[in-house]
């Protein structure tokens, strides 16, 4: 035992301000050694300071107090590594979603300046495998997912072999306006097979698109969006149907790694479709 200090002196060898010590004595993770019955004053042991010391610095990096309360509370020291460890990871991963944060925000300081690299395409009408569904964005990743992973075992069903195959995306304009909406996935139709249970073969339309290649996949997409709504509201006439994705560089190990997503926006015929 070291020697008994008020509160205020306590204060000042911990950082702790006064209001600080009442809310760690509150929720138990730093008692008094003694409160006096008389007037209610509250004393530490100077034995207390390192206590003091390490609760102040963890919580000023981000730890939560029932962390520092499970920190302080146990001598095992394999316990107190895990506790230590796990909030540096979780700082580790605030700090990557910082710097993803900041790039974003340096890029926002740039207008988003029409690209020169836009290019007119004719698509014609294209047998599809599809799974389709009405989605959230908040619940969009997921979904992908797991459409993606139910097309490709459809194809190498169906072909014998897990191919690499090249997908697409069509999304309503709704999922852009409402959050809400109806999003498909499509894989090219093997031939002469029928689609398992769950997939749908269908038919795309012949459609005239405006596309930009936006490199990787959905990271920093909504630039690429603005460029290429930008150029097509400036230099052709925007269509209101569906937006088209197709995602390439996938593999047949690693369907979802993809090297480049093309955005493809529907525009008024500008050329004359091949007969």
């Amino acid at each position: 035992m070291g020697a008994q200090v008020s509160i205020g002196d306590f204060a000042l060898m911990t950082g702790l301000s006064r209001k600080a010590l009442r809310h760690y004595h509150d929720i138990g993770v730093l008692e008094p050694a003694r409160i006096d019955p008389g007037t209610g004053y509250r004393f530490y042991d100077t034995g207390q300071v390192d206590h003091a010391h390490i609760i102040r610095r963890f919580r000023s990096l981000g730890m939560s107090v029932p962390d520092v309360k499970a920190l302080l509370s146990t001598d095992d020291t394999g316990a107190r590594t895990e506790i230590i460890t796990t909030h540096l990871a979780r700082m580790e991963d605030a700090l990557a979603q910082t710097r993803d944060t900041v790039g974003a925000l340096r890029e926002l300081l740039a207008p988003a300046s029409p690209p020169a690299d836009v290019v007119l395409r004719h698509e014609p009408a294209l047998a599809v495998w599809s799974v389709s569904a009405v989605v959230d964005v908040s619940g969009i990743d997921d979904w992908f997912a797991a459409a993606l992973r139910t097309l490709h075992r459809a194809v190498a069903a169906a072909t014998g072999a897990p191919g690499a195959v090249v997908p697409g995306g069509l999304y309503e304009r709704a999922l852009f306006l409402e959050q809400q909406g109806r999003a498909t996935l499509f894989v090219p139709a093997p031939p002469s097979v029928e689609p398992p249970e769950g997939v749908r073969a269908e038919v795309l339309p012949r459609t005239e698109f405006a596309v930009l290649t936006h490199p990787g996949g959905h990271d920093g997409i909504d630039r690429s969006y603005a460029a290429l709504g930008i150029y097509v509201n400036e230099h052709l006439i925007s269509s209101q149907g569906p937006i088209r994705e197709r995602y390439l560089g996938g593999t047949a190990t690693d369907p979802a790694r993809f090297t480049a997503t093309e955005i493809c926006w529907p525009i008024f015929g500008t050329t004359a479709p091949s007969v």
